[in-house]
């Protein structure tokens, strides 16, 4: 269950964010119906299958002022949410990385830096720079 308003991942049996008083929703994807035009245009560009180098690789792009999220198996981490105790296992290969259309060519440089050889494998989306 999550929060439409805060995106916080809450127990199944729980039914309204303590924090912002709002009923939960089933899924995340659930309002993403209702989203502003500007983050429809986000993509998943790859999969990270550590929780560390994940919230690591979020960290840099943020430094840079690159919007991302990251989606673990389990939930959102970061700025949309936080990471709760099952989010620490990747679930379905890991943790998926989202960013606007328009950022594809920073995120690639950066990951190039930060991974090396191993971006190609990790990268879910090929562009044309």
């Amino acid at each position: 269950m999550f929060c439409p308003k805060c995106n916080t991942e809450y127990q199944q049996e729980i039914t309204t964010c303590p924090t912002c008083q709002e009923l939960l929703i089933e899924k995340f994807s659930d309002i993403e119906a209702n989203l502003p035009d500007e983050i429809k245009n986000w993509i998943q560009f790859a999969r990270i299958n550590s929780h560390d180098l994940a919230e690591m690789f979020l960290e840099t792009l943020r430094s840079k002022n690159i919007p991302a999220v990251i989606q673990s198996g389990t939930g959102y981490f970061g700025i949309t949410g936080q990471i709760g105790i099952t989010s620490y296992q990747p679930i379905g290969g890991g943790y998926s990385l989202y960013v606007p259309k328009d950022y594809l060519e920073d995120v690639d440089n950066e990951a190039r830096i930060m991974f090396g050889e191993e971006w190609e494998q990790m990268k879910l989306v090929e562009f044309s720079k």
